[in-house]
């Protein structure tokens, strides 16, 4: 199965997604496969595009529990695209593939969804705390929420010096994945009000602390290719 998983995932980087499918196909039971296939259909690579065949598979992988499967049926869930709205079971989805600790994603929908009360009980200490872990894996719309918890005060003690930090984090980030998750998260708009309020010496020690925090990810992985990890 293993070989033949590879072989799906050589074929989707060459663009040949029947090629993919066929190969996912070939793994069986393998629920990263199952998962690839429910991808395909989802996305109507190689295939025309079919949310409800993508959502059986889906279910095959999360049986198996595979975190993106669930985090992605979490999302079919929580947006109505799997057929039905269902908040708690988007709820329930996202905190199994959270829990995997293999889904930053998944972390930073738990965090949301518990900050906004959708499909459980609004708690913004629980939001950001969930928000803060994702935040730590570099997810880049946690980061942006974690600026806008200390801004506002959501959880927090408004503290616009910890705004301006991880609003700045979050604008190093991929902005076109930030988009996807939340076409108003503008992080240069919130930094530029940011600036107004803080002095010239607190930006330029802000500026220190995002260095070292965008630094220190590309070292552990010098270290890991060191080590042949």
């Amino acid at each position: 199965m293993l070989a033949q998983f590879d072989d799906g995932v050589a074929a989707i980087q060459a663009e040949n997604y029947g090629g993919a499918l066929e190969a996912f196909t070939k793994a069986g039971d393998d629920p990263r496969a199952q998962y690839s296939i429910g991808y395909l259909y989802q996305f109507g690579l190689g295939v025309p595009a079919d949310l409800g065949k993508a959502k059986e598979w889906y279910d095959k992988a999360a049986a198996g529990k595979n975190p993106d499967a669930l985090y992605a049926l979490g999302l079919l869930y929580e947006t109505g695209k799997s057929g039905r709205k269902d908040l708690a079971e988007a709820m329930k989805d996202y905190r199994a593939a959270a829990d995997s600790g293999q889904s930053p994603d998944a972390e930073y929908a738990v965090g949301r969804m518990i900050l906004r009360g959708r499909g459980v009980p609004r708690d913004p200490v629980e939001g950001v705390k969930w928000l803060r872990k994702a935040a730590n894996h570099n997810q880049v719309a946690a980061l942006y929420m974690m600026g806008a918890a200390y801004e506002a005060g959501w959880g927090v003690a408004p503290d616009p010096a910890e705004a301006y930090y991880w609003y700045r984090r979050s604008q190093l980030g991929d902005q076109v994945e930030l988009a996807e998750h939340d076409m108003s998260f503008e992080p240069k708009i919130a930094i530029d009000a940011l600036k107004r309020r803080l002095s010239a010496e607190t930006i330029r020690q802000l500026e220190a602390r995002v260095k070292a925090a965008s630094a220190a990810p590309k070292a552990a992985e010098k270290v890991k290719a060191k080590k042949g990890e």
